[in-house]
């Protein structure tokens, strides 16, 4: 038998940059790019970020205020994301950062958003064919301009990037600017939409993180993060799946100018304080009878809250995109069992306001189940157990009273009383009336 011989097998640069970048949209590429300034802004307090309940004290620690700036600033020929958080040293950048994947021991270094190690390199691959990233840090930081075009087509045993040491500096930070943009992103960039979707996933997204580790502005305006009232009434579960912590709630949402909006219900769910799912409605969260009913406009006044957390992203459901669910991740599929217990007491109670008579709660009404003490959503990530106690919905005071008789009959007592085309209901009213009066006594 011969001898065996090896097939070259290695990887061709520029099929490998096309399919990673192909499947995320720009917006996600610039948010993937922000995750690693949130992410750096959150490492001093690695320490203290190894349970949900870690997490839920940060985040209620009033005395913890923003140390990290990040700026997003673009026009039509150049994108740059800049922080002041800790910046990457040149250890970092040789051994992990551009790595295509995530070391092995990387939920040791207090990374939390970065999920395969991949996101930081799709997305400037995604933007543009010129990057330049310069990091300061405190042991030293580095310095690395890149023609993609250039590096796809140079042959590497070992792929690289070429960097250049920095000194140590006391003011740390790191800026990413992206240039010579490809033609379709070069589009993105002109047709004036961007900004204002960038604006809203960024508040959506960091809403845990904004106010409290960071501050985020897009062409020199604050990004405020989205918040929302949360009311105590609601139905509270911890669990553990393996080394993921997770708390799932339900209950009634906080109306807005008298009505329950539609973008204020359905599932939100949050993935080591990253917003992953924004108010779903689809049978990734259960609805469309996969163990809730299909979501109509009477279910508005829904809200339910999902935390996961780990020291090791790589363990949460997210996709590598981190902007939908894995459905067939263990961690998932356990939590949806808990969202359907902790949903149906708040859903019970939203079916009983519909009776054969109609609606028997009003809006006001359903609202006074929202719960007497009211936190913003940080807060809510607080885990503490708690039961939806349903209000009692008021019996309806009236009821139709319906039955057929001849219309001859009809027009015999019309006659009688001398009201001639008083009609069914007419009829049906006066006689009742008159029975009550002359036969009951009531006179009310």
């Amino acid at each position: 038998m011969a001898d065996p011989v090896f097939a070259d097998a290695s990887p061709e640069k520029r099929l490998f940059i096309s399919l990673l970048s192909r499947d995320i949209s720009l917006v996600d590429a610039i948010l993937d790019i922000l995750d690693n300034s949130v992410n750096s802004a959150l490492e001093p307090y690695a320490n203290r970020l190894k349970t949900a309940e870690d997490y839920e004290s940060l985040l209620d620690d009033q005395s913890v205020k923003p140390k990290c700036k990040i700026k997003v600033d673009f026009d039509t020929k150049s994108l740059t994301i800049s922080d002041n958080a800790g910046g990457i040293s040149k250890k970092q950048a040789e051994t992990s950062v551009f790595k295509f994947g995530r070391p092995e021991d990387a939920e040791a270094k207090g990374d939390r958003l970065s999920v395969y190690g991949i996101g930081l390199k799709r997305a400037i691959f995604k933007i543009g064919d010129q990057i330049s990233i310069c990091s300061e840090h405190v042991s030293g930081g580095f310095k690395l301009d890149l023609k993609v075009s250039d590096w796809a087509k140079e042959p590497q045993a070992v792929w690289g990037f070429p960097i250049i040491p920095r000194k140590p500096s006391k003011k740390t930070g790191t800026v990413i600017e992206v240039t010579n943009f490809h033609p379709d992103i070069a589009k993105r960039f002109r047709d004036g939409l961007l900004e204002g979707q960038l604006r809203e996933q960024i508040s959506k997204i960091y809403a845990l993180f904004i106010g409290r580790i960071v501050e985020i502005e897009v062409n020199g305006q604050n990004v405020s993060g989205l918040s929302f009232n949360v009311g105590s009434n609601m139905t509270n579960q911890k669990f553990n799946v393996g080394m993921v912590s997770c708390t799932a709630k339900a209950g009634i949402a906080q109306q807005t100018d008298g009505r329950f909006r539609d973008s204020g219900s359905g599932w939100f769910v949050f993935c080591n304080g990253r917003n992953v799912i924004f108010g779903d409605k689809t049978r990734l969260t259960g609805w469309s009878n996969n163990g809730l009913p299909i979501f109509q406009p009477k279910h508005r006044p829904f809200l339910g809250l999902v935390f996961f957390f780990s020291e090791n992203p790589e363990l949460l459901p997210w996709t590598t995109t981190k902007a939908d669910i894995n459905e067939e991740s263990d961690v998932w599929q356990e939590a949806l069992k808990v969202m359907l217990i902790v949903a149906r007491p708040a859903l019970r109670y939203i079916e009983g306001r519909y009776t054969e008579e109609g609606t028997t709660a009003s809006p006001d009404e359903v609202s006074k189940a929202f719960g007497d003490k009211v936190s913003i959503l940080k807060a809510a990530a607080i885990s503490q157990k708690t039961v939806f106690q349903a209000p009692r919905i008021p019996k309806p005071r009236t009821i139709k009273v319906q039955y057929e008789v001849l219309l001859s009959d009809v027009k015999k007592v019309e006659e009688y009383i001398k009201k001639p085309g008083l009609g069914g209901s007419g009829v049906g009213r006066y006689t009742f009336e008159y029975f009550l009066k002359n036969e009951i006594g009531d006179d009310d």
